[in-house]
């Protein structure tokens, strides 16, 4: 089924800052006794500029804090910060793109256990991330397969694509994000915007949703 998709990263697209560090400093605030792992956090933010540890591991680490938080933790987080920092015209952009027919789908290196409620909050039909190792007691800092970004968020939005018999329309599709690291995923829409981005570069429009 042949379909037009509207493709979004999240942290600095749809909301104003790093959801990282937004769950670091809101966890350390809630559970203070979060704090003990900051001593280990700086180590490994050392090794990971000195190249001894990879970005997968030094992110693992920044997510240390997630082993604090249960379900209901990751949803008030997500109320308290990524609703409030989100950009008005960027969830006025959603809105107008889903009455026009597109499918909304949000593709982001952030973890996927907290902006899976995009889906209850917004009006998006599908939500990918990193995975988070998740057992009884809740989600941990481990990633299940690889951190999605660059060429994994494409490897991801595929092989969603393909569980739901949807095949992009490249000519009518967009794709939105503030970063050319995602130029994989712009690749795959005639129709690309850079949001907040200072480059000028033919094929993309700029917009400024500070």
């Amino acid at each position: 089924m042949i379909k037009k998709v509207a493709i979004f990263d999240v942290d600095k697209t749809i909301i104003n800052g790093d959801s990282m560090f937004m769950l670091l400093f809101y966890t350390i605030k809630k559970k203070p006794k979060a704090i003990i792992g900051l001593p280990r956090l700086f180590i490994m933010l050392v090794l990971y500029a000195l190249n001894v540890i990879d970005t997968k591991k030094a992110k693992e680490e920044m997510f240390y804090v997630i082993n604090y938080l249960n379900e209901k933790d990751l949803e008030d987080f997500f109320k308290e910060k990524i609703l409030k920092h989100t950009f008005f015209d960027a969830k006025e952009e959603i809105i107008k793109r889903k009455k026009e027919g597109y499918t909304i789908i949000l593709v982001s290196a952030s973890p996927e256990c907290y902006i899976k409620y995009f889906k209850k909050y917004f009006d998006v039909d599908f939500v990918l991330g990193t995975i988070l190792r998740k057992t009884q007691e809740g989600y941990t800092n481990i990633i299940d397969g690889e951190n999605c970004k660059g060429e994994e968020k494409v490897l991801r939005l595929k092989k969603l694509l393909q569980e739901k018999n949807i095949e992009i329309d490249r000519e009518n599709s967009l794709c939105y994000s503030d970063s050319l690291s995602d130029m994989p995923l712009f690749n795959l829409v005639e129709n690309r915007f850079l949001i907040n981005n200072n480059k000028k570069l033919n094929g993309f429009k700029n917009l400024r949703w500070k």
